[in-house]
Formats: C-alpha cells, sequence, structure tokens
C-alpha cells in the first residue's frame, strides 16, 4: 500500500451563515446536513480558469444555481427533471488527500433523491479526463464509498438528447391550463398507438394542448425516448421519469 492510498481525505463543506467553509469530521461530526449546505466556492472565469459560468433556474430548488460551465448546465437539465430528485446542489464541497501525492477536487454537483441517496457529479468532457483527473476520480470514489454516496462523472449528452432537453427546457413551468387539458391527454397515452402526433391532434388550434404535451414530456408524465429525434411518429405513454 502507498502512503497516498493510506492517507486519509478530507471533507470540507460551507454551511449557510458561515463566511468560510470548514472541515467536516464524519466520525464525530455525523454527515452534513444538506438542507444547509451551500456552494463552496463561486464560479469564476479567468485565465487559469476558463469556465463560462452559467446562472441556471432549477425547478428543483426552485432557485437560480450558479454552475461553471455549459457541460455542467446539461447536466443540470437532465437531473432537474427526474422525479425522484429532491435537492442539486453546484460545488457543495471539495475533498483533499494528502501524502506524497496528493489530490483535490470540488464536485461540480451533488444530488439527492427521494431515499436520501447522494451523489457527487463530476462534469468532465472525455478528452479533458487527463491522469490528474483520473487521479482525482479515484480519490473520490473511495471517499464516497466510505461515507455511503456515490460517485459520478458526467461526460456529456449525445447530440440529439441534448437538443430534445434543451426544446423541453421550454416548457417547464405547469401551464395555468394544465388541468383543463391534463386528463384527455393522459387517457390517449394509455393507447399502445400512442404518438406524439395523436396527443398533438386533441389540440383545437389554440395551442395550449400542445403545449401541456410538451411539459408533460418534459416532466415525465408522458414517457419517450429522447435519445431519438422527435417526430409526429414518435411513440409516447403514460409514465414518469425517475
Amino acid at each position: 500500500m502507498t502512503e497516498s492510498s493510506r492517507a486519509a481525505v478530507t471533507w470540507r463543506f460551507r454551511f449557510a451563515g458561515d463566511k468560510v467553509s470548514r472541515v467536516l469530521n464524519w466520525r464525530s461530526d455525523g454527515p452534513p446536513d444538506l438542507a444547509r449546505v451551500v456552494p463552496i466556492r463561486k464560479p469564476r472565469s479567468s485565465e487559469r480558469h476558463r469556465h463560462i459560468p452559467v446562472t441556471a433556474y432549477s425547478l428543483t430548488m426552485r432557485d437560480h444555481l450558479e454552475l461553471e460551465s455549459g457541460l455542467e448546465h446539461d447536466l443540470l437539465r437532465r437531473l432537474d427533471r427526474l422525479n425522484d430528485i429532491v435537492a442539486l446542489i453546484p460545488q457543495p464541497c471539495q475533498l483533499k488527500r494528502g501524502g506524497s501525492s496528493s489530490a483535490k477536487n470540488t464536485p461540480d454537483l451533488l444530488s439527492l433523491d427521494d431515499t436520501g441517496a447522494v451523489t457527487l457529479w463530476n462534469a468532465r468532457l472525455p478528452h479533458k479526463m487527463d491522469d490528474k483527473f483520473k487521479l482525482q476520480v479515484a480519490m473520490v470514489e473511495a471517499a464516497c464509498a466510505n461515507v455511503g454516496w456515490r460517485h459520478e462523472v458526467f461526460n456529456g449528452l449525445d447530440r440529439v438528447e441534448r437538443l430534445n432537453l434543451l426544446w423541453l427546457h421550454g416548457y417547464r413551468r405547469r401551464p395555468s391550463w394544465y388541468d383543463q387539458v391534463a386528463g384527455e391527454i393522459g387517457k390517449e397515452a394509455s393507447n399502445d398507438a400512442a404518438t406524439l402526433g395523436s396527443l398533438f391532434r386533441l389540440d383545437t388550434g389554440n395551442g395550449e394542448a400542445i403545449a401541456v404535451v410538451w411539459h408533460m414530456v418534459w416532466s415525465g408524465e408522458l414517457d419517450t425516448n429522447l435519445s431519438k429525434r422527435l417526430t409526429m411518429e414518435t411513440p409516447v405513454r403514460a409514465g414518469l421519469v425517475a
């Protein structure tokens, strides 16, 4: 066993009301109160940090989140529509391992689901996954496993899925007339032969049913394959995204 693999990992969090971050001792302090965890740093762009910060609204959090890049925004768009996700925190903590081969990483996003499961996410495109990043990932994965959390690397979306989510992003908010047409849409979607076209044909010409269909696809009330191009022939069925 090498010195670096024996070295302990330090977890650092910043909590609401604190001016600075502080080290959390899992053994004595227990797990962090996620309701009080706030971003440990503010995204910025500079000569050394060439990310393009993004301020994005999250329906899960009912608030704007400050992200470091468009790739993180893609991750947010994917997670924000999942019905089992109850909390999303950008830049939630910093992990650091000492020893001769030290490693340090600030995960890009934390997600909490309705079972209490916590996942730390690092967003990185495949061609940018260098040896330094792989060392960081190994450290974070091991540290998460030790405390009952999970770690995932998000390496982007396929072009079609990304474009579909960008389109659906415009229909996140439930229309005020939702209750007037959602029942009929849901009934049609229970038909095994239901398609986007058959649902759109329920529209009376004012566009209200079409808008609700798109919202129901975004929310997962209507299930379809977003990895393929959406057309009038795209199969749709009733369901929930999870």
